[in-house]
């Protein structure tokens, strides 16, 4: 037998052999298969009871602050072995099963950072009270983009910088027997916020809107934050609505950015039933709601922990069984941040 002839035998065993290794083996495997459908009637079973449960709940869902950042699946899984003993993941919201190494639940919703001037004014001048005045006249007249157009020019700016690091306030409008105001009036703080509205005995009371501009050189996602609504003793309290605007060039893919919450507030925090807008960098946009006390997210009623142990803390108002899971901390302190609290300065 030559060489050729050789090669020829070797492989042609190599083959017969093959084929009777992988008769082997499916003999031996076919006898796990009622083991396998009995786990995945288990699995479909719990799916059912979950989803019947939820159907059962008519409680809103609730929202949670941005303490971890992570991917977008949004349901609770349970690990189970597929036939050839690997691991996947069972959504328990949805049926689907996932690779358990892209299976992290829930997102984070972004993190705010306040605005911070820089001194890039070289000097400007400043009238601070002609310029609020100019400004008082487009807040009254409820022409808010004459206004975010004046708080963005160079002498704005430069006013709020004279206030960076302090919580004084220079103020526009009605003032009491004292000099303190009182009535209608105007504020602008460091950190360029804006502050116009009702004020009693020297503190925002009444109805008001509060903004936070960003200077167009922050390069940040965030370019506006603002309140509107109630205040008592110079913070959000009552019925309101928090807004946000963005840079979506600067939004990533991990965050849940929240574009509107509105409901009720006490001292700044989330306090009671609340409806939040969020919207992603294709601004895209869903409607949640949520329950808050004290600043501190309820988890959804009727609902478990995912595999991480993370809450189900927003419930989406139009899939009942779409949620976003956090952390415990991350439900907690959750308000409208960064409002300077102070005192009027002389102008």
């Amino acid at each position: 037998m030559d060489k050729n002839e050789k090669i020829k035998v070797a492989i042609t065993s190599g083959i017969v052999a093959a084929i009777l290794l992988i008769l082997v083996l499916f003999l031996a495997f076919s006898g796990k298969n009622k083991n396998d459908e009995k786990l995945l009637d288990e699995n479909i079973s719990e799916y059912a009871s979950l989803e019947s449960s939820l159907d059962q709940n008519t409680d809103s869902g609730v929202l949670a602050s941005s303490e971890e950042a992570s991917s977008e699946s949004s349901g609770t899984a349970e690990d189970s072995s597929s036939a050839d003993g690997s691991s996947t993941e069972i959504d328990l919201q949805t049926g689907k099963t996932e690779s358990s190494t892209n299976d992290i639940s829930g997102n984070s919703l972004y993190s705010t950072k306040a605005a911070v001037l820089k001194n890039v004014y070289k000097g400007l001048a400043v009238d601070t009270n002609a310029q609020l005045k100019e400004m008082y006249t487009y807040w009254a007249d409820n022409n808010t983009e004459a206004v975010r157009d004046l708080a963005h020019l160079e002498r704005f700016e430069a006013m709020s910088y004279k206030l960076s690091g302090t919580s004084d306030f220079y103020y526009y409008g009605d003032l009491n027997s004292s000099g303190l105001p009182e009535g209608t009036g105007l504020a602008v703080y460091g950190d360029d916020q804006y502050y116009f509205g009702e004020w009693k005995n020297g503190k925002r009371n009444g109805n008001g809107t509060w903004i936070n501009f960003y200077p167009e050189y922050s390069n940040y996602v965030v370019t506006e934050h603002m309140y509107t609504g109630g205040w008592v003793d110079d913070l959000p309290t009552g019925d309101g609505q928090e807004h946000y605007d963005y840079d979506y060039t600067k939004m990533n893919g991990d965050d849940i950015y929240v574009q509107n919450a509105i409901g009720s507030f006490d001292k700044g925090f989330y306090d009671g039933k609340m409806y939040i807008i969020t919207v992603d960098r294709d601004q895209n946009t869903e409607e949640w709601f949520g329950t808050c006390e004290d600043g501190v997210w309820m988890q959804v009623v009727n609902t478990h922990l995912d595999k991480d142990g993370k809450i189900p803390v927003l419930q989406n108002k139009n899939d009942e069984k779409d949620f976003v899971y956090m952390t415990e901390e991350g439900t907690k302190d959750n308000k409208v941040s960064g409002i300077i609290v102070g005192e009027k300065k002389a102008n």
